[in-house]
């Protein structure tokens, strides 16, 4: 079994989650089936243009949300390659207070996730993430590169983009990441600029992530 938290902090936006995957024949780092789930809440604040019968004036509009994922997959070794690929559900409920909003209340779902790493080198790795989902046309997505600076310790660039119909987050900053046998904690910053679509405006700013692995 693997076990993760996480939290990642935007200018207007944080989110913290958690979720387990569990190796359901076998060692988790082995070939075989995975059940994994996922749950996380957060919130979010923006402008938005609206008319005044004279005129527009800027309002500023705050959400909440919490979600949640249920996924079976399956895990694959080739060589210095590994592969992970995920389908199941997923769920959220936004409780916000815009009428023009398109992703508000309760949504149910179908989610696709791939994640792959690859160790180029000794020293140097690649990894990618991609999930997709049904419900709000949701999507997330993560590159990075690293390198080995010590077995344990490494170092390097990512670059990444999250949304859906409403949203869209691009980031890019490099990343800290030590690994041992029993888990990993990885620290990322860098630059995010994101915008909600419509007559809603964009801002920039800097982004932090957060997370720590556990293995069992």
């Amino acid at each position: 079994m693997e076990i993760w938290t996480g939290a990642e902090a935007y200018r207007h936006a944080w989110s913290v989650y958690g979720g387990a995957t569990l190796a359901l024949f076998g060692s988790i780092q082995e070939d075989g089936w995975r059940l994994r789930v996922l749950g996380g809440q957060g919130a979010y604040r923006y402008q938005s243009q609206r008319w005044t019968g004279t005129g527009t004036v800027p309002v500023t509009l705050q959400g909440t949300v919490t979600f949640a994922d249920l996924l079976v997959g399956y895990h694959r070794q080739l060589g210095p390659l590994t592969l992970k690929v995920f389908a199941g559900v997923s769920t959220s409920d936004h409780d916000l207070a815009d009428p023009e909003a398109r992703v508000r209340g309760r949504a149910w779902g179908g989610k696709g996730v791939l994640e792959a790493w690859w160790n180029i080198t000794e020293l140097a790795w690649l990894s990618a993430d991609l999930s997709l989902a049904s419900m709000h046309h949701d999507y997330a997505s993560r590159l990075r590169l690293g390198w080995r600076l010590l077995p344990e310790l490494s170092v390097g660039l990512e670059a990444g983009a999250v949304g859906n119909v409403d949203c869209d987050i691009g980031r890019a900053g490099g990343f800290l990441r030590y690994e041992w046998d029993g888990g990993e904690v990885s620290l990322s910053g860098g630059w995010a600029s994101d915008g909600m679509r419509g007559d809603r405006d964009g801002t920039q700013g800097p982004y932090a992530v957060l997370s720590v692995l556990t293995r069992f």
